[in-house]
């Protein structure tokens, strides 16, 4: 385990790897840990991959001044400070990590290279309502329901006023001319069977020069972990395309030919 500090809160972060940096953003449900297969084999390509907990989730501080998305924004960017990562990085944002990987970039355009988001909620009306008033634990069994062991070991340490707050706040969000007009390239991946973030209106599923929208029909809420394999060779090609996102398709993870 290691932590950096900020003030006096705590954050939790994990790195894997060498090379060009990544940074792992997770979302309402679990922490960190769900992004051990993506850091995994990143690895293998020459990547540092960094991944921490935001303020309230996993293992970093439960401070409740700090449950915002602009407070997310600052806390990634004095982790990128503290840690001494050079930037432009590539961000990876999974639903919540997903809208702060989106609002970091659009402050700090200079800092990043491109985008992954995973399950973004673009509007408020895409998020299920459930997530503003349910306990972490409940929702986790009862809406997602998918037996996910490296979500399930870690939504205890939740903390419910974050969990409710950041859905709270981002109910009255919408993206939508943000993403029209994004600086970076952007990923926008989603699981067809997805309950908890339903997809983007069809206008944004419309591929424009920078941005591509693709779904994995067979996955729910965290195909990180369902396709692993897939959403691995989907995250090479894309930080590997440059500006031309064009060819950009879900392919199976290519294997190392063992005699």
């Amino acid at each position: 385990m290691s932590i950096t500090t900020v003030g006096d809160h705590l954050i939790h972060y994990e790195v894997l790897g060498r090379g060009k940096p990544l940074i792992f953003i997770h979302g309402w449900l679990g922490s960190w840990r769900y992004w051990w297969p993506a850091m995994q084999g990143m690895a293998a390509h020459q990547y540092r991959s960094f991944a921490f907990d935001l303020w309230g989730f996993g293992d970093s501080s439960k401070a409740p001044e700090m449950y915002s998305v602009q407070s997310y924004v600052e806390m990634l960017d004095r982790f990128i400070e503290r840690l001494g990562v050079a930037p432009p990085v590539t961000l990876v944002g999974h639903s919540l990590g997903g809208t702060v990987a989106l609002q970091y970039t659009l402050k700090y355009p200079e800092n990043v290279d491109r985008v992954f988001t995973v399950a973004l909620p673009t509007t408020g009306s895409t998020l299920n309502e459930r997530l503003v008033n349910s306990e972490p634990e409940n929702f986790l069994n009862k809406v997602v329901n998918n037996n996910v062991a490296e979500v399930g070991s870690e939504i205890r340490k939740t903390d419910q006023a974050a969990f409710n707050t950041l859905a709270q706040e981002i109910q009255g969000n919408n993206l939508t001319s943000k993403l029209v007009s994004f600086p970076r390239p952007l990923l926008m991946l989603y699981g067809g069977q997805d309950n908890v973030i339903q997809p983007p209106p069809p206008d944004l599923q419309q591929q424009e020069n920078n941005r591509v929208y693709i779904s994995l029909d067979e996955c729910h809420h965290f195909p990180m972990l369902q396709k692993s394999d897939i959403f691995n060779r989907l995250l090479l090609d894309f930080i590997l395309a440059g500006d031309d996102l064009s060819s950009l398709a879900p392919k199976e993870y290519w294997k190392r030919r063992i005699r």
